[in-house]
């Protein structure tokens, strides 16, 4: 189903109908695309059920956790060292090189956490990778783009609808299901939407320790925007290059959310005490997996999706390179912060370290 076909099934309102929309907008599923259901019926029922996990004191612990942890097992985390080739002795991956001339030799496994182009077509020679496989992840498609402001405020937001909103760490503000496809569409060819979703994140608001002492974060993920402006939707943005777009768009998205604060609540607008935006070609600066701002690191639509990604004959995380492997956004389960890709590679890579496993350690022995 598309997730306008799992609204109109299950639901009976217009507002409920959104709602389903608007978890598929979260990954690259516009109200129409065939398969954008799953995801939107996963998370309004398991949220439901479980809640939400918020890393207490922001997501950078939940890295910083996973670094200690390796530590205690005798492993190193290097940060902020470049690798620009997968070394290969004898058709198998042996270790990486970094810009600065330095090597890492691996024992067992090279594990890269990159899109399938990253990886065959600028970390590998072409020479070691097969000419159909090379071709084939030059053809990773990528989703439309998103932009985010972060808010810093002196409380939290005076919702309109009512005090306890702001005990929520997600609140959705989007228009009906036509919007949210006019939105999606708008993206893809290149236009400013004139009513995107957004995705207010009030983490603060369950996790007091992401900000000081009376005072609030907010982010808000725009979704979707174009990795390239053309255009704007609703004919009021003239700039067409992002670093000029950046204000005005953030400007809509301010006056969108302000609409749903409480009007004569005194100082509801002066609570913002700062604004930083990010476009999309920031988000690629920061993170070169957000080909074009896309935040899920690829699309998520059937053709790359399920046992297809990152793409056809390479769903298992092994890669055409034996030793090599593949983890992260761009393959199977997908976008989110969940870990459960990591958790399968690990275990592929245990399997066929063992003797008798496909690819046999120096040594022969098993992992420990």
């Amino acid at each position: 189903m598309s997730t306008r076909e799992l609204g109109e099934t299950w639901f009976t309102t217009r507002e409920a109908r959104a709602m389903a929309a608007c978890w598929g907008m979260h990954l690259d599923f516009g109200p129409d695309v065939a398969g954008g259901a799953m995801f939107p019926l996963l998370e309004l029922f398991a949220d439901m059920e479980n809640g939400m996990s918020v890393v207490e004191g922001g997501v950078q612990r939940l890295p910083q956790a996973l670094g200690a942890l390796l530590a205690e097992h005798g492993g190193e985390v290097s940060t902020g060292a470049e690798v620009d080739r997968v070394l290969c002795r004898n058709g198998r991956a042996v270790g990486v090189r970094c810009v600065d001339g330095s090597t890492a030799a691996a024992r067992r496994a090279v594990i890269a956490d990159v899109g399938p182009a990253a990886l065959y077509q600028r970390l590998l020679e072409p020479g070691q990778v097969p000419a159909p496989v090379r071709r084939a992840s030059g053809r990773y498609r990528y989703g439309p783009g998103t932009m985010m402001v972060h808010l810093a405020l002196d409380g939290p937001l005076p919702w309109a609808a009512g005090d306890e909103l702001s005990g929520f760490g997600y609140v959705h503000v989007a228009p009906y299901v036509g919007d949210l496809a006019r939105t999606y569409t708008e993206s893809l060819s290149g236009l400013l939407p004139a009513e995107p979703l957004l995705v207010v994140g009030q983490t603060s608001a369950v996790d007091p320790t992401r900000a000081p002492a009376g005072r609030h974060g907010v982010w808000i993920q725009v979704r979707t925007v174009p990795p390239v402006v053309s255009g704007d939707a609703a004919g009021t943005i003239r700039q067409t290059r992002w670093p000029e777009a950046v204000e005005p768009m953030t400007d809509r998205v301010l006056a969108k959310v302000l609409a749903k604060l409480e009007r004569y609540a005194l100082g509801s607008t002066s609570r913002i005490a700062c604004v930083t935006a990010y476009t999309p070609q920031d988000l690629e600066a920061a993170d070169p997996n957000l080909v074009g701002g896309d935040s899920t690191a690829g699309s998520h639509h059937l053709s790359q999706n399920f046992l297809f990604r990152p793409m056809p004959g390479h769903s298992g995380y092994r890669t055409a390179i034996p030793g090599l492997y593949l983890t992260g956004a761009a393959t199977w389960p997908g976008a989110g912060t969940n870990a459960t890709s990591g958790r399968l590679t690990a275990r592929q890579v245990l399997k066929d370290s063992r003797p008798g496993g496909r690819f046999r350690t120096s040594r022969g022995g098993r992992c420990p």
